[in-house]
């Protein structure tokens, strides 16, 4: 019966290992008692809770923290003094916390002090000793010094304010003198009652401008006198030489007069007095 019997091709299936090894790999996951973790948690915040309180307790609540001294760097008094300005730096400090004022407060210090008193550029407070404070006071370097009779003031985005003979703030700055008919404000100027009228007819920063320019297109000058209300500046070249220019006006157009007239008059030598600008722009009044 042999025939009766019908031969089917037979194809062997291939095993798919990886998928019988995957289907044999049981995933376990840890279980976690929940009572283990709020433990872990609580124990956690306790430390936590005892490190801030231990913060907190040796800085805000420990009495020697709380500045009842100030002492203020000899280098910032020596630069400069301004009684009101220690004034108000002691008022903002004193009896303070020394962490508050030093670390959480200091950018909001600084800031109320330099509305007042701009040449201020920074602050360094330091816990010297038990309820005791050191104090060093950083300054802007002074753009021009005036000087009035025998005063001199820092000028400084339209504020001024006296700089002392003891003071070493102003070494190596050049300074514009005042005539002598402004002596009389001399007594009148003080730390409320500012140079205001010195900018009545150009602004603060043209002026300091203007002074840095004539400074050094005549590096040789023996005095730089500004004259208020009318915005000329006279330079004495020598104590009998002085030559006048405008503030108001164009002041690279009068130097450039100035160097052609020294160049091609020959008798520039002699000339006592020159203005360069004071009638009208093509003209420049001469005298011997």
């Amino acid at each position: 019966m042999a025939w009766l019997v019908k031969e089917r091709w037979y194809t062997k299936k291939k095993k798919n290992k990886f998928k019988k090894q995957r289907n044999k790999t049981k995933l376990i996951y840890p279980q976690i008692d929940l009572s283990i973790k709020w433990l872990r948690i609580f124990i956690l915040f306790i430390i936590f809770a005892y490190w801030l309180f231990f913060i907190i307790n040796n800085t805000i609540f420990k009495d020697e923290n709380y500045i009842q001294q100030i002492r203020y760097s000899k280098a910032s008094v020596d630069k400069y003094d301004n009684p009101y300005l220690y004034k108000q730096i002691s008022d903002l400090i004193k009896y303070e916390n020394y962490y508050v004022v030093s670390k959480l407060r200091k950018s909001t210090i600084l800031t109320i002090i330099q509305s007042k008193f701009p040449m201020v550029k920074d602050i360094d407070i330091v816990q010297s000793d038990k309820y005791t404070a050191s104090v060093k006071v950083d300054f802007y370097k002074p753009e021009i010094i005036v000087r009035l009779w025998d005063r001199k003031f820092w000028v400084i985005w339209n504020y001024n304010f006296e700089i002392f003979t003891w003071n070493n703030i102003d070494n190596g700055i050049f300074f514009v003198e005042l005539p002598q008919y402004t002596s009389w404000l001399a007594m009148s100027i003080t730390w409320s009652n500012p140079l205001n009228w010195l900018f009545y007819e150009i602004q603060e920063p043209k002026f300091i401008y203007d002074m840095e320019v004539l400074a050094q297109w005549f590096p040789n000058y023996k005095r730089l006198v500004y004259l208020p209300w009318s915005s000329r500046t006279v330079i004495f070249i020598t104590d009998n030489k002085r030559v006048y220019v405008n503030n108001k006006n164009s002041l690279t157009w009068q130097i450039e007069n100035y160097n052609l007239l020294n160049k091609y008059y020959d008798k520039a030598d002699t000339l006592r007095i020159i203005d360069l600008w004071s009638l009208d722009m093509d003209k420049i009044i001469v005298r011997q």
